[in-house]
């Protein structure tokens, strides 16, 4: 089975399906030399090792959370795509220097990826763009950050 890439029929919801629950499709996806950044948590990864240390904190911090796709605009360079982060917080959540602690609480919050494309249609690099605050709050511990050492 090939690798779905930007513009193949399905895309979006393969690539959600990925971000959701199976790491190694989402790696395969992406250059080797990915560049992730999650604006929101001031993080950036690099490389498939950083992208799957990423996942699996992802998934412990909202087993079962999806992300949804819903639209994509972009050329062979890259694209943007809008789509919808939603789960229950089961474990801690880093934002920058701060850690904030687990409440068992659901969330939903929107956002918006950039990515560029390698030259074989595999995304080169991904930033991701949301609203922290807003999940903080949704949390209900936008107060309750303590900090890293």
């Amino acid at each position: 089975m090939s690798v779905p890439r930007f513009g193949d029929d399905g895309f979006l919801d393969a690539w959600g399906a990925a971000w959701s629950a199976d790491v190694d499709a989402l790696l395969a996806m992406c250059a080797d030399d990915v560049v992730y950044t999650d604006v929101g948590a001031g993080t950036t990864f690099r490389g498939a090792d950083e992208l799957r240390g990423f996942h699996a904190f992802m998934e412990k911090f909202s087993p079962g959370g999806l992300i949804e796709f819903h639209e994509a605009h972009g050329d062979s360079d890259g694209f943007a795509a809008t789509w919808t982060w939603s789960g229950t917080q089961a474990g801690p959540m880093r934002i920058g220097g701060l850690r904030y602690p687990a409440t068992g609480r659901t969330f939903s919050v929107p956002g918006v990826a950039f990515c560029t494309l390698a030259a074989d249609g595999l995304i080169a690099t991904h930033r991701d763009y949301w609203d922290v605050l807003d999940v903080l709050r949704q949390l209900g511990i936008a107060d309750q950050g303590e900090v890293l050492a």
